[in-house]
């Protein structure tokens, strides 16, 4: 891998990259659109046949009649008809599973292990993109998750949840954007991890993990969230995903061709914001079961043009920001 970075153009590798998230998107966008809804039910089916042969086991019969709460526990994990059941047993699953990669990753940051090594190849083969074009539109891509922008999009995206009638949601939306936020900082100020030498836009804080790359994944991440629960038809929540997963990618490859951070510094990122991430979809949901948000509610067309007119003008600040604040370019 380090002799094909060493002897490719680095645009060339970049375009390739591109090339190949965007064709893997759109062939796993087709794939779940067409194939999707079928196997869930299907797995669903084979689920509720998996909780009826454990209903007869004996050895679970026994731990029934022996110890009724820890069973009643373990038993309640398993059901799908309601959110305290396997959703959120697979929630918390998945939030110990990025916890502990999260964790490996300080690790091999600390110690200086291979992926540190690799930080380096990466941000010198970055290096040599300074004076090439698509730097002018990555500038553009990262300024979607800079501060401004993202004060910007929460304001908006709060106001629309308080004109929908849905005002809890801004719970989640908080949980989601402090939590990973104040997590993000806590975790730069105890690394202290000093940026690429070759950085290209003046940043003041330490480079471990992006904050960019956090807030992509925990605020618009939940945006993504909700727009799916409020959606009706499957394609589109589909879309609606795949659509994030391309954001995402932009972003953090920005952070990495800019060098403003290093490879493990935007996949910390990463990890840290789909940890708040889940933990908001958790108290969001949690919320809905107690009748607090309405997701089937029908939406008036002044509410659908204030989505519009948010997203007009989250684009146009981005074209403000990146335009006045981002430049010029440190030389």
């Amino acid at each position: 891998m380090i002799t094909v970075l060493q002897t490719q153009p680095p645009l060339f590798l970049l375009s390739i990259l591109l090339l190949v998230v965007i064709v893997v998107l759109w062939a796993l966008q087709y794939v779940v659109i067409r194939y999707g809804k079928p196997v869930f039910i299907l797995a669903k089916r084979y689920w509720r046949k998996f909780e009826q042969y454990f209903g007869v086991d004996k050895r679970l019969i026994h731990l029934k009649n022996s110890q009724p709460k820890l069973y009643q526990f373990f038993w309640q994990r398993l059901h799908v008809e309601h959110f305290y059941g396997l959703p959120l047993t697979i929630l918390f699953l998945l939030m110990v599973y990025i916890a502990a990669v999260f964790v490996g990753l300080v690790e091999d940051v600390v110690t200086s292990d291979a992926i540190v090594a690799l930080d380096l190849l990466v941000s010198q083969q970055m290096s040599l993109l300074n004076e090439a074009g698509v730097i002018h539109f990555f500038i553009l891509i990262t300024s979607l998750a800079s501060t401004p922008i993202t004060i910007l999009v929460v304001l908006l995206t709060a106001i629309t949840c308080w004109v929908v009638r849905q005002r809890y949601i801004i719970i989640g939306l908080l949980i989601a954007v402090i939590g990973s936020t104040a997590f993000t900082f806590l975790s730069k100020m105890i690394f202290e991890r000093a940026r690429p030498m070759d950085i290209l836009l003046y940043e003041s804080t330490y480079s471990f993990p992006s904050g960019h790359a956090t807030i992509t994944i925990a605020l618009y991440g939940f945006i993504a969230y909700t727009a799916i629960r409020f959606s009706q038809h499957f394609a589109t929540q589909v879309r609606i995903v795949m659509a994030t997963a391309l954001l995402t990618v932009l972003i953090g490859l920005s952070r990495i061709l800019l060098n403003e951070h290093y490879l493990s510094d935007v996949l910390g990122g990463y990890l840290v914001g789909s940890l708040w991430l889940l933990v908001a979809i958790s108290v969001t949901e949690w919320l809905t079961t107690k009748d607090k948000i309405n997701w089937q509610t029908p939406w008036s067309n002044k509410q659908v043009y204030l989505v519009g007119f948010s997203i007009v003008s989250v684009l146009i600040g981005t074209l403000i920001y990146a335009g006045i604040y981002q430049f010029p370019l440190l030389a």
